[in-house]
Formats: structure tokens, C-alpha cells, sequence
């Protein structure tokens, strides 16, 4: 079966230099943060690492990151992004660089699989050496930890996440509870970097395997 990374993309970038008091309630961004900027994207699971990645070279926090009811070949997602994320910083100058950073990670390190043409089939499995602030606080995972996030559609991910978790060492920080509102499944493992390691290797396998192999029963 052809597998290739597909590439994803920024769809939007706009940066409020100075918070409206309506927000900053609305959306419990810190006293001290004046600034924030929100992104869009084309790819559901690469921006939650962007704005972690973020989150460890710039001075920002995420305020907001949430999912919409679509996927990604949905016609006018292709436009707004089937997801918005939300940085806060004290300093302009600080959101400014966590969204360069976050658009870098996007454009950049995105480990999407896609085993079609039709682009029906895919998997996210990326490693992530080190967790960032963002997911540290979040999905409360130790410090240094090494963090593998996967996923797919439904019926292959959950078969694959089996394997990856049956490969190595490592723990669920997070499980998607299927279906999601984006029809996908998977998790968050965290562990040593080699743990972590396994297991994504262990889950785009499977997931290739599943993709390969519809149905077992015949």
C-alpha cells in the first residue's frame, strides 16, 4: 500500500496586540498576558503539538485549542480549518514568536500518513522527545517524559493503540473516546524516548495492517 506524508498547513494567523476585558474573562486568559493570537489549520492533531512545541520555546500559554464537527475532507475545511488554537502571552512580541514557532512545527515536522490517493485512509503518529509546558500541565505528565500522540480512523486506531501499547513501556496520558466529533480515535502514551518510539513505529504499522486487511471475518 502507498504511504506518504501529507503536508500540512497554516489556513489562518491573526494576532490581537492588546485583549479586550470581554475576552479575558470569556476565555480566562492570565491577568499579566495582554496579547494573544489564534491559528487555524487543515490537520486536527498537529496543531495540539504545535502549540505545545510553542509553549517550550516562547513565553506563551494556550488559552483555547478545540476541534470542529468536520474532517478533514469536509469542502470548506479546506478554508477555516478543522481546528482553531489560541496562544496568550504579556508581550506582543511573545505571541508573535509562538505563533512563528507553532506555524514552523505545522509546516514543517508533521508526521501525517496518508495510504491513498483519496486521502481516506490516514494515520498521526510523531514522536515528541520532550513534552512542552502545555501538555505537561494538561495531561499531567511527568517532567522529561517522552510523549508519542497517535491516531486514525476509529476501528484502526483502536486495534493499533492495543499494539502500540503491547510494544514497550509506556503509559495513556490521554484516550480518545471513539468516535471523536472529527471521527477518529487513539491516544497520548508517554515514556522514555525509546519507549515512545516503539510505540509509534508499532501503531503506523498497524494501522497499515488494518488499511491492508478490512475484514478479518471473511
Amino acid at each position: 500500500m502507498m504511504k506518504r506524508i501529507k503536508k500540512t498547513s497554516v489556513l489562518r494567523a491573526q494576532i490581537v496586540p492588546n485583549v479586550t476585558q470581554f475576552y479575558r474573562d470569556f476565555l480566562d486568559i492570565p491577568r499579566d498576558h495582554q496579547s494573544i493570537g489564534f491559528l487555524s489549520t487543515d490537520c486536527e492533531e498537529v496543531l495540539y503539538l504545535a502549540l505545545d512545541d510553542a509553549t517550550k520555546k516562547a513565553d506563551v500559554k494556550v488559552a483555547f485549542v478545540n476541534s470542529a464537527h468536520v474532517g478533514l475532507g469536509n469542502l470548506w475545511a479546506h478554508e477555516r480549518g478543522v481546528v482553531i488554537g489560541m496562544l496568550s502571552g504579556s508581550k506582543v512580541q511573545d505571541v508573535r514568536m509562538g505563533m512563528l514557532y507553532a506555524k514552523d512545527f505545522i509546516e514543517r515536522h508533521s508526521n501525517y500518513y496518508m495510504f491513498d490517493e483519496d486521502e481516506d485512509r490516514y494515520c498521526y503518529a510523531h514522536l515528541i522527545p520532550r513534552s512542552g509546558p502545555y501538555y505537561l500541565e494538561k495531561y499531567q505528565i511527568p517532567p522529561e517524559s517522552a510523549v508519542a500522540h497517535l491516531s486514525a480512523e476509529p476501528v484502526a486506531a483502536t486495534y493499533a493503540l492495543d499494539q502500540a501499547l503491547k510494544t514497550g513501556d509506556t503509559r495513556i496520558a490521554h484516550l480518545y473516546r471513539i468516535p471523536t466529533k472529527t471521527n477518529m480515535g487513539g491516544g497520548i502514551l508517554y515514556g522514555t524516548e525509546s519507549a515512545c518510539r516503539a510505540a509509534a513505529k508499532a501503531f503506523l504499522n498497524a494501522v497499515e495492517y488494518c488499511y491492508d486487511n478490512p475484514m478479518e471475518i471473511g
